[in-house]
């Protein structure tokens, strides 16, 4: 059974790559600050505080000039930053996650998952308030 290695308020780098269509990977690491953990799915709720390291590389694997980056992507994985998502507890090993593009350029919700459901439940309990007050 997967165990966290780290407990609310620990950081650790959480490294994520992604496939382009071209057949270049991005390979991205960020800092990972835990706020909270959600044992019964052995997952992590974390922000990715910070960009910490990152890179280019085409599909042989060699690492490209920074000028060759594709920037429309890197844009993309600087927005990252902030972001809240769970994560498996096994992301705490260093290793890359390999993720779909999709999850890069917001056609899967991967990364604002966790933030929707903060505002539905803000919603909801917002909702309930009204209610308590009408009564």
């Amino acid at each position: 059974m997967p165990t966290a290695h780290f407990a609310p308020e620990d950081t650790f780098p959480l490294q994520f790559a992604w496939h382009l269509p071209d057949g270049d990977y991005i390979r991205a690491v960020f800092q990972a600050e835990v706020l909270d953990l959600v044992p019964e799915a052995d997952k992590y709720v974390v922000r990715l505080d910070e960009l910490t390291a990152g890179r280019q590389e085409d599909e042989d694997g060699q690492i490209l000039a920074r000028e060759a980056y594709t920037q429309a992507y890197w844009k993309l994985v600087g927005d990252l930053v902030g972001r809240k998502v769970t994560i498996a507890f096994e992301a705490d090993d260093g290793r890359a996650i390999h993720l779909r593009l999709a999850t890069l350029t917001g056609e899967h919700n991967f990364f604002t998952r966790y933030e929707d459901a903060e505002v539905i439940a803000q919603g909801l309990l917002a909702a309930q308030r009204r209610a308590q007050k009408e009564e």
